[in-house]
């Protein structure tokens, strides 16, 4: 009843539309057939990619957008296309698409896990790999901890390891620097914020859904979620104000 009631939700809300003052943080995981709850299958990637350039939604990076928040420039209606984990399909499956349309994208990697396998046999992403995407110039590589632990519930001394040490990790890769952070889990408390803001990042990038605005803080960014079951509508209601209302109204 549930699924039901949202899907009916998204369906007729996903009008709503985005304002020129707000932007909508995707964020994926895996691109796959894998039966993992968070894969999406590369043929509805490719859907909602070809959704997007159709539909001429400006799609910036989340760099541009930490940006426009810091000196109150438009978002323009903006989505931002952000993948955690690392999973060497975001090379295989959405990379390619990505350079399709030109669609810039942020992924998120677990730096002791880069070139391994987890335990559904998904691989990660390599160090080649993440040159090659970054060389592109659509792709920025950007740290989700050494070990995807949660955060909250480490001493100030670990979370500051995982944190920081991701970082560096990345950019003597060598990769470009790593401005930005994903919270595993989306976990994070006030302590874990002043320590992302200690190692030196610019923002962070949390998992609760809905819009981003002006007024956001930095480093509790929002993003919505596009997993297995995420149908087209709302995917759709997810670059709209729909989001912000389901978010209420589950509140």
């Amino acid at each position: 009843m549930k699924r039901l009631f949202k899907e009916i939700f998204f369906r007729l809300t996903n009008i709503v539309g985005l304002p020129e003052d707000r932007a909508s943080i995707l964020m994926y995981h895996s691109i796959s057939e894998s039966d993992y709850f968070a894969s999406v299958k590369p043929s509805e990637f490719k859907r909602q990619m070809s959704y997007l350039a159709g539909k001429k939604i400006p799609v910036i990076s989340l760099a541009e957008l930490v940006r426009r928040l810091k000196t109150g420039e438009s978002m323009n209606g903006s989505a931002v296309i952000t993948f955690d984990d690392g999973y060497r399909d975001n090379y295989t499956a959405a990379f390619p698409v990505l350079k399709k349309y030109g669609l810039p994208a942020t992924i998120f990697v677990t730096t002791n896990l880069i070139g391994k396998k987890d335990t559904r046999g998904l691989e990660r992403l390599t160090i080649a790999d993440m040159k090659e995407m970054e060389a592109s110039g659509l792709i920025a590589i950007a740290p989700h901890t050494k070990s995807h632990m949660k955060l909250s519930t480490l001493s100030n001394e670990a979370a500051r390891d995982e944190i920081a040490g991701s970082k560096r990790t990345l950019e003597e890769a060598p990769m470009k620097r790593a401005g930005e952070f994903a919270y595993p889990f989306g976990d994070f408390n006030d302590e874990t914020v002043r320590l992302v803001i200690g190692a030196g990042f610019d923002a962070a990038v949390t998992a609760l859904e809905g819009t981003v605005g002006p007024n956001d803080d930095q480093f509790r960014l929002k993003r919505n979620s596009i997993d297995r079951s995420t149908s087209f509508s709302q995917f759709k209601g997810k670059l709209s104000r729909a989001v912000d209302l389901y978010q209420k109204l589950k509140s």
